[in-house]
This record gives structure tokens, C-alpha cells and sequence, in this order.
């Protein structure tokens, strides 16, 4: 006879889906989430696809000096949509690539301290 097999027995934990989880709720510069060197450029394309979820921080010391921040999970959105609906060189297909694979491995707890270390804790958005 054949054994029975459970299929909940090879789901996801609860463990795994709040690891997702978190991921949305960490926070990345938008010119590294983007992939553009100016804030200028990431806006607009942020506008274009219609992310909605920006935050502001503004720096320790400098009062004029604004960081402006993204989630990782719309990042990795963000940019899965401009791989599907733009047309990109090869050279910027491979970046988009290698940027996805960063923003899924990118150590959120690391970052989270890192801006919670230079920024105040009071958001302007």
C-alpha cells in the first residue's frame, strides 16, 4: 500500500509569511530602489507606475537634508513592472535583474537601524 500524503504538511509556515511580511515593511533610498542616480528621475518613475507609499525622514543635524524612502516589497514591484512593460537594452534587463536579486536579500533589520540611526523618528510623510 502507498502512503498518505498531507499536503499542509509541505506549506509555508507562519514563520515564512511573516518574513514576507516584513520585507514591506522595510525601507530602502528610492535611488537605489529605482536604480536611477537623481531623485528627480526616481520620482517620476515612481509617479508613472503609481506607487503611492514614500516616506520622509529628514536627517540628524542637516534640517534641510531629506531622505526619501520606499518599501522593499513595492521596490521589487515596482521594478518586476518595469522589466514586463518597458523596453530596456540588455544591459539595463541584466541591472533590473541584479537589482530584484539585491532588495529580496537585502538584510531588513540591518537596514531599518541604519536609517532609524541618522534620521529622526518622526516621519514627514
Amino acid at each position: 500500500m502507498g502512503k498518505v500524503v498531507t499536503l499542509s504538511d509541505y506549506r509555508k509556515t507562519d514563520a515564512d509569511s511573516s518574513e514576507f511580511d516584513a520585507i514591506q515593511d522595510s525601507l530602502v533610498p528610492i535611488e537605489f530602489a529605482v536604480g536611477f542616480s537623481t531623485r528627480e528621475e526616481c520620482l517620476s518613475k515612481i509617479a508613472e507606475y503609481g506607487v503611492q507609499a514614500l516616506h520622509i525622514r529628514r536627517v540628524n543635524g542637516e534640517p534641510e537634508a531629506l531622505l526619501y524612502l520606499m518599501g522593499v516589497k513595492d521596490a521589487i514591484w515596482l521594478n518586476k513592472k518595469i522589466l514586463e512593460f518597458e523596453e530596456l537594452s540588455d544591459e539595463e534587463i541584466a541591472h533590473r535583474i541584479d537589482l530584484i536579486q539585491m532588495l529580496e536579500n537585502v538584510n531588513l533589520s540591518m537596514m531599518e537601524s541604519l536609517w532609524d540611526s541618522f534620521t529622526r523618528s518622526n516621519n514627514l510623510s
